[in-house]
């Protein structure tokens, strides 16, 4: 709301500093009433105008950010039965929902994993782009170990796991901005699973 009252408050003055100009001039009383009265109509168009166009770009924003699906993502852990093996191993669930009304159309889920100057994209896990309707809910999981061996992820950095944060990050583009995200995560190694980092 600052940038058109400072608009307004410029134009008032430009007005001002005209109507004084126009009385120092050797006009006659008609012509000087005439534009006068010009001036001051003119600073209520201008006026009006920005407040107008203020208020144009102020609708548009509110619309732009209630189209905007709201989306959730996290990482849930859980113990499963490893088919192949019969042992018990940690599984990482991935849980990623639209919770409003809006679809969400053209999304990229990733999972990648930091630790200082480098990072492992995990593979595999999510179709490269996605849309989820409205209110749509879903999970994706695998068992943690087995499958960041199966996918090319260095054994040395699976045996240093908690040096590198597992990150969980969406983005989508929605009337030409690109929206992004991302929430971080940290392994605890005694507990054997996911924290929020």
């Amino acid at each position: 709301m600052k940038l058109p009252i400072t608009l307004a408050i410029i134009l008032a003055c430009a007005a001002a500093i005209t109507i004084i100009w126009v009385t120092n001039q050797d006009f006659t009383l008609d012509t000087s009433t005439t534009i006068i009265v010009y001036v001051v109509t003119a600073l209520g168009g201008l006026v009006s105008a920005v407040f107008v166009v203020y208020g144009y770009f102020v609708s548009l924003s509110v619309f732009k950010e209630s189209q905007k699906p709201k989306l959730l993502l996290n990482i849930h852990n859980q113990r499963a039965i490893l088919d192949s093996t019969n042992e018990n191993v940690h599984q990482t669930i991935i849980r990623y929902a639209n919770i409003s009304q809006n679809e969400c159309k053209g999304l990229t889920l990733k999972l990648t994993l930091i630790g200082g100057s480098e990072s492992f994209d995990i593979p595999g896990l999510f179709t490269p782009i996605i849309n989820i309707g409205i209110n749509d809910d879903r999970c994706r999981s695998f068992p943690t170990f087995v499958y960041f061996r199966n996918n090319g992820i260095p054994e040395s950095v699976i045996r240093d796991l908690t040096q590198y944060k597992l990150r969980a990050s969406y983005s989508y583009t929605i009337m030409k901005e690109e929206i992004s995200s991302y929430y971080d995560y940290v392994w605890n190694e005694s507990r054997e699973l996911w924290d929020v980092a």
